[in-house]
C-alpha cells in the first residue's frame, strides 16, 4: 500500500517537473517594403534573438524584393527599439544579391525620415532603377518550440505503469 502511494506521488512530481513547456525561439519582426502608394513589393523578417552587442541585427529570417529571394549579403544592418517592438525597424541598410544571381539591391531606410531609397543593379554592376520606398507597419510574431520534456513525461509514465504492473 505504502509503495503504491509513494509511486503515485513520485510519478505526479516527475510529471509536473517534466511537463511539456514551450521555449521561445524568438520574436520575429516582419515589415513590408512598399511603394509610396502603399503597394507591397517586398518583405523582410528578422529574429530579434540575433541581436549583436551593439543592438543591431546582422541577419534575416526572410528577405524578398520584387519576388526574388535575397541570399547573398555584402552589408545588412537592421535596428529596432527593444522597448517598442511594435514600432518595427528604426533603421535598415542593405547591399544584397538575390539567390538566382540576377539582381543586386542596395538601400537604406530610417524611421525618422519615414522613407528610404533603393537602387537596383544587375550583378555585373549595370544600373537598372532607383527609387523611394516606405516600410509598412510591423508585425510581431512569436515562434514557440516544444521541448523534449514531453518525451520524458511519456517515458516516466510508461516506466511507472510497468512497475505497477509488475507489483500486481
Amino acid at each position: 500500500m505504502f509503495k503504491s502511494v509513494f509511486l503515485t506521488l513520485a510519478l505526479l512530481v516527475a510529471s509536473a517537473v517534466v511537463m511539456p513547456q514551450t521555449a521561445q525561439a524568438g520574436l520575429i519582426i516582419t515589415q513590408q517594403f512598399q511603394f509610396e502608394d502603399g503597394t507591397d513589393f517586398g518583405v523582410i523578417s528578422i529574429d530579434i534573438d540575433q541581436i549583436d552587442e551593439f543592438g543591431n541585427v546582422l541577419d534575416w529570417q526572410l528577405f524578398e524584393l520584387f519576388g526574388f529571394t535575397i541570399g547573398e549579403s555584402f552589408l545588412f544592418v537592421a535596428d529596432f527599439d527593444p522597448l517598442n517592438l511594435a514600432a518595427g525597424f528604426s533603421f535598415l541598410s542593405f547591399d544584397v544579391n538575390d539567390i538566382s544571381g540576377s539582381f543586386a539591391f542596395d538601400g537604406f531606410w530610417e524611421s525618422a525620415f519615414g522613407e528610404g531609397f533603393m537602387s537596383i543593379f544587375t550583378t555585373a554592376g549595370d544600373f537598372l532603377d532607383a527609387g523611394i520606398f516606405i516600410m509598412g507597419p510591423a508585425t510581431i510574431t512569436s515562434v514557440a518550440v516544444a521541448e523534449p520534456a514531453a518525451w520524458l513525461l511519456m517515458l516516466s509514465a510508461g516506466f511507472g505503469l510497468l512497475i505497477r504492473r509488475r507489483q500486481r
